[in-house]
């Protein structure tokens, strides 16, 4: 078994204790003083230290020394340390919580900016997942918890006792429990790969939803009654029926449709002259269109004429603009040309009339500045000579190039320009041989054909047919009257309607007591499901029952003077689960507060043995408590006395 024990710690401005150490017996040290004088400092400094935490497992503390301001005094380390003895091997830990103080640039005072923390295990500083490393390999958090404050488990919520507790105990499994019982043994086949927990949620699911079902079906039973027409007699209403349906209702009908036959009769006769009429007047158009066309052909081929000796001058007139546009091009680019090559002329010239004229400084050395030998002289003035004579052949022979190309092109030009005028010069021509066409110039007016259509025998026989069958369309045709006929056609679908509506409702009345039925048998079945159900749930009530006996059992003997109750009765006969620990079958909530402590150091003990680690525990109100039961950790107790100082003993 792993064992920690503090052999000495130090405070340094922690909550008000401004320099302070405790040497630590290795198994009851007491911490005396009044209240207000740091006992609790000293095990809010011990679980600081480990976990950032005061003994009451808060982040959020103060941990700073006030002055008699009520504010913390600035600038003050703030530092615990400790050695603990972990299966005889020291370890030395220590933790600051230290301010940080910056001088801005500009400013000549230090402004506050913030706190920075440092960790040390053996001396070696740490980051916090580093630190919290090293603690959990000496005791994981969660455990010191329970293992170094005797009011800490029963503090917690019972879900949070059950917990530990059945962690204590170890697994039970459901065979285990189901040994022995045919019922627990037909539950455990049931589950099919769900855990207990899981069925149980299945169960109480389909419970609800049966009941729900259950509790709407009386409901419905009666609403269907309610909704349950009256019998009537049902033979009597379809002898009615089949009169009005295959009697009253066919004759009416059929002198409908006579009369309605006579008149379609009369329409199909109107229909057929608008055919005809729209026959003759499309002839009577054809033969207007035909005379007019023999009356004006003349005038139309001539019309045709004159359109296209117009469209042949436009056509040739646009022509001319294009070629007169391409001669101004050729002859800008060709005075462009010209005076290119007046300007390669006189620069020819210019290069034909340069000289070589010496230079005498040129014939003297540049350092000493005696003039050069004359075999020199004139051996430089060759050189430069034959330079001269070299730069201007090379100019000239790029200035007759120049010209050549300059020549070539005035020729292709002065080509193209010479084209241009000649086409020109026959395009004019053309023109002018159409527009000397009388025809080009003639005012042409089309004849008027009316007074031959008018005289026309053909046009007039369509018109005089035209005229009679307008007249006969005109007519006035009679429509029947049908009107009380339909009326008493709307009273026999009236009646047909009415008594159909009253032969439905035989078949509402079959379709309720069948429904009705449906409903009763589902009752039944529901009910013998839920029954069934309730009888799983039973089961499992008492399974669970089993399973908490069992672990309870497991768990009692666990302790020496606690007992747990695990499982309260409710006033309907219910049981509910719960965690309660109880010395002699008194409460823990109402033991006096030496039990309470004793009843704490039992199941600390209980919780290092299953755990396999014992740690310092801090005994608060050591005072009121004569004997403490032995346990194999360390103790601190922290004792209430008039004493004004803390003394260690």
């Amino acid at each position: 078994m792993k064992e920690v024990i503090i052999k000495r710690m130090k405070l340094v401005n922690f909550k008000g204790l401004r320099d302070f150490e405790v040497e630590f017996n290795g198994s009851v040290t007491s911490i005396l003083g009044k209240n207000g004088s740091g006992k609790t400092t000293i095990f809010d400094a011990f679980t600081w230290l480990l976990f950032g935490k005061d003994s009451e497992d808060r982040k959020a503390f103060n941990i700073k020394t006030l002055g008699s301001d009520g504010k913390a005094i600035e600038k003050l380390p703030h530092e615990v340390s400790a050695v603990l003895a972990v299966n005889g091997e020291e370890i030395t830990l220590c933790r600051r919580f230290n301010e940080s103080w910056v001088r801005r640039k500009g400013s000549s005072k230090e402004e506050f900016d913030g706190h920075n923390e440092e960790r040390l295990f053996n001396d070696v500083p740490l980051k916090v997942n580093e630190w919290k490393e090293k603690i959990n390999s000496i005791c994981a958090e969660e455990v010191f918890k329970f293992i170094t404050n005797p009011a800490y488990f029963s503090a917690q919520r019972s879900e949070v006792q059950r917990a530990m507790l059945f962690d204590m105990a170890g697994d039970i499994s459901d065979e285990e429990i189901a040994f022995g019982n045919d019922d627990f043994q037909r539950l455990l086949g049931k589950l099919t790969g769900k855990t207990m927990e899981e069925y149980k949620k299945e169960i109480a699911s389909k419970k609800r939803k049966i009941k729900a079902e259950i509790e709407g079906i009386p409901e419905r039973i009666d609403e269907r009654k309610r909704d349950m027409p009256i019998a009537e007699k049902w033979d009597e209403l379809n002898e009615q029926l089949s009169g009005l349906l295959y009697k009253e209702l066919p004759d009416v009908d059929g002198q409908i449709e006579d009369k309605a036959k006579a008149y379609k009769a009369e329409s199909d006769k109107r229909v057929e002259l608008s055919k005809r009429l729209s026959e003759v007047k499309s002839k009577s158009l054809n033969r207007q269109f035909k005379i007019k066309e023999d009356v004006q052909a003349e005038y139309r081929q001539q019309h045709s004429r004159q359109q296209e000796l117009l469209g042949k001058v436009e056509s040739l007139q646009n022509e001319r603009k294009r070629v007169a546009s391409d001669l101004k091009d050729a002859e800008n680019e060709l005075n462009g040309l010209k005076s290119r090559r007046d300007a390669l002329v006189n620069e020819w010239k210019e290069i034909k009339a340069r000289k070589l004229v010496f230079d005498e400084k040129e014939f003297v050395c540049p350092t000493c500045g005696r003039q050069f030998d004359i075999d020199d002289i004139e051996h430089k003035q060759d050189e430069m000579t034959a330079k001269f004579n070299q730069r201007n052949a090379t100019d000239l022979e790029a200035v007759n190039t120049k010209g050549k190309s300059t020549n070539s092109r005035i020729g292709e030009v002065e080509a193209t320009i010479k084209k241009c005028n000649e086409r020109i010069s026959e395009i004019d021509g053309k023109i002018d041989e159409l527009k000397s066409d009388p025809l080009f110039t003639a005012t042409l007016v089309a004849p008027d054909a009316t007074d031959a259509i008018n005289n026309d025998e053909e046009y007039k026989g369509y018109q005089a047919e035209i005229s009679e069958l307008e007249a006969k369309i005109e007519e006035p045709l009679e429509i029947p009257d049908t009107e009380e006929l339909k009326q008493r056609k709307a009273q026999i679908n009236s009646s047909i309607d009415d008594l159909k509506k009253r032969l439905g409702k035989r078949e509402t009345i079959e379709k309720n007591n069948g429904r009705i039925k449906e409903l009763e048998d589902q009752l039944k079945k529901q009910s013998d499901e839920l029954a069934e159900l309730e009888g799983i749930e039973y089961t499992m009530q008492e399974f669970s029952k089993a399973r908490i006996n069992m672990v309870e059992s497991r768990i009692n003997g666990l302790f020496s003077i606690v007992k747990f109750k695990m499982f309260e009765q409710q006033i309907n006969g219910g049981e509910v689960e719960t965690c309660e620990a109880t010395v002699d079958g008194v409460p823990y909530s109402d033991l006096n507060n030496a039990m309470k402590i004793n009843a704490g150091l039992d199941i600390i003990n209980a919780i290092c043995t299953a755990k396999g680690v014992v740690a310092p525990i801090f005994i608060d109100n050591a005072e009121s408590i004569n004997e403490l039961i032995h346990t194999k950790s360390q103790m601190i107790r922290l004792v209430v006395t008039d004493d004004p100082t803390l003394v260690i003993k």
